[in-house]
C-alpha cells in the first residue's frame, strides 16, 4: 500500500508538462489546510492502514518549504500507520538541491530523490524552459549524494526539439557517471493543454518520426545496459535492484491513496481521481467533501489493466494467473499470445511472458492485442 501526494505548484509552466500544476504560491496556505482536511476525511478509503511507501509528486513539491512539508508529512504520520524502513520520495527540482532544503527533506525522513532533469544542455533547458542549469543538475545531484542519500533517481527525455541522437547518447552517459541509483527515460508526447501543443498546432514544432524516436529508444536502452543498468519497466533503469517501490506497486496493482488535486487512488475494486482544479478542490474541502469522479472495475477492466502495467516490466504476465482469475478472455487472447511468442516480441520464462528487449519498441501494438473490449 502507498500513498501519492500531489504538489500543484511550480516556479514556471515547462513548455512539454502535461501534469496539473498552477505556477502561483497564491493558493498555498489554502491548499495546506485542504489536504489536512483530506487526509482526515479519508481515513476509512483503505481497509489495511500501514503503508509502505510515500510519493511527494507535482507539480514541484520542493518548492515548498520546510514547514509546509512538514505539515503535511505529520498529518499523515497521525492518520496511517508507516512501516519501517518504508520508502519515502520527493520530487526536486535541480536548483533546490542545497544543503538548508535537503537536511530538512532528510529530517522529514525522505530517503529516495526524484530530480527532473531532463537534459544535460542548456540550450534544450531553456527550449522547454526549465529553471535549472546543466551544472546545477550536475554539482546539486553529487552534494546530495555527499549528504547521505544513496536512492537518488533522474529524468531524461528523448525527442526534445531539436535533440540530436549525439546529444541524448551524451545525456545518458552524462548522468551514468552521477551517483545516481535510478534513472527514467521518457519518449517525448504531446499533451493537452500544453505549450508544446499549441507550437505543434502553429507549425512551430513536430515530434520526431516515431521510427526515429524508436530507434533512439533502442540505442539508450542498449547503452544503459552496457553502463549496468537494468531494465525493469518500459521507460525506467535501475542499478543494483534498486527499483522504485512506489511506482513498482501500480504495475503490481498494489491499492494506493492520493491526496491533493488531480491525485488518484486504487482499492483493487474502483478507480478515483480528485478534481484537477486547486480552487474547487479547497472549496470543496472547506465544506467536508471531496470533489472527484469514480469508476467502478469490471472484471474485463481488471483483466485489460492487468496485461497493460504487468507487460511493462521485466516480470510480465502469470500463466497460472491468466488462466484462473482470467480464464474467459484468457481464452480471447492465447492466438495473440502465441503469435507474438513465435516472432520474439513475447519471451515465456518460469511461467511468465514478457516483452523481449526488442518488443519495447511495439510495446503499445501487442497491449492492444492483448486486450479485450
Amino acid at each position: 500500500m502507498g500513498i501519492y501526494v500531489h504538489v500543484p505548484f511550480c516556479r514556471s509552466k515547462c513548455f512539454y508538462c502535461g501534469f496539473y500544476s498552477v505556477a502561483s504560491l497564491k493558493l498555498k496556505e489554502a491548499y495546506l489546510g485542504a489536504i489536512e482536511r483530506e487526509i482526515v476525511v479519508r481515513r476509512g478509503y483503505l481497509q489495511q492502514q500501514e503503508m509502505h511507501t510515500l510519493y511527494f509528486g507535482g507539480g514541484t513539491p520542493s518548492y515548498l518549504g520546510y514547514g509546509d512539508l512538514e505539515r503535511i508529512v505529520r498529518k499523515l504520520e497521525e492518520n496511517y500507520l508507516f512501516a519501517a524502513g518504508m520508502e519515502r520520495t520527493i520530487e526536486l527540482n535541480p536548483e533546490d538541491l542545497v544543503p538548508e532544503k535537503l537536511q530538512g527533506i532528510k529530517d522529514l525522513g525522505f530517503n529516495r530523490l526524484s530530480i527532473g532533469v531532463q537534459s544535460f544542455s542548456d540550450e534544450q533547458l531553456k527550449r522547454i524552459n526549465r529553471t535549472h542549469s546543466a551544472r546545477q543538475a550536475m554539482d546539486g545531484i553529487t552534494f546530495a549524494a555527499g549528504m547521505g542519500f544513496d536512492n537518488i533517481s533522474m529524468d531524461l527525455i528523448i525527442g526534445l526539439p531539436g535533440q540530436t541522437e549525439a546529444e541524448l547518447l551524451d545525456d545518458v552517459e552524462r548522468a551514468s557517471g552521477l551517483p545516481i541509483a535510478h534513472l527514467s527515460v521518457y519518449m517525448l508526447s504531446i499533451d493537452l493543454n500544453t505549450v508544446f501543443e499549441h507550437m505543434v498546432k502553429r507549425g512551430e514544432f513536430r515530434l520526431e518520426d516515431e521510427e526515429v524516436m524508436a530507434g533512439r529508444y533502442q540505442r539508450v536502452c542498449e547503452r544503459l545496459k552496457e553502463l549496468g543498468f537494468e531494465h525493469y519497466e518500459i521507460s525506467n533503469f535501475a542499478r543494483n535492484g534498486r527499483y522504485s517501490r512506489h511506482n513498482t506497486s501500480y504495475w503490481q496493482q498494489k491499492s494506493y491513496i492520493g491526496f491533493g488535486p488531480s491525485a488518484h487512488s486504487y482499492d483493487l475494486y474502483s478507480r478515483q481521481w480528485n478534481t484537477a482544479n486547486l480552487k474547487t478542490y479547497i472549496d470543496h474541502l472547506n465544506e467536508g467533501m471531496l470533489s472527484f469522479e469514480k469508476e467502478e472495475l469490471k472484471p474485463v477492466d481488471l483483466y485489460n489493466e492487468y496485461v497493460m502495467t504487468s507487460l511493462r516490466t521485466m516480470w510480465g504476465m502469470e500463466k497460472q494467473k491468466l488462466e484462473g482469475e482470467y480464464a474467459e478472455f484468457w481464452e480471447q487472447v492465447r492466438e495473440q499470445v502465441r503469435k507474438y511468442e513465435d516472432s520474439g516480441d513475447l519471451i515465456k520464462e518460469g511461467g511468465r511472458w514478457r516483452i523481449s528487449e526488442a518488443g519495447w519498441v511495439i510495446s503499445d501494438t501487442i497491449l492492444s492485442d492483448l486486450f479485450v473490449v
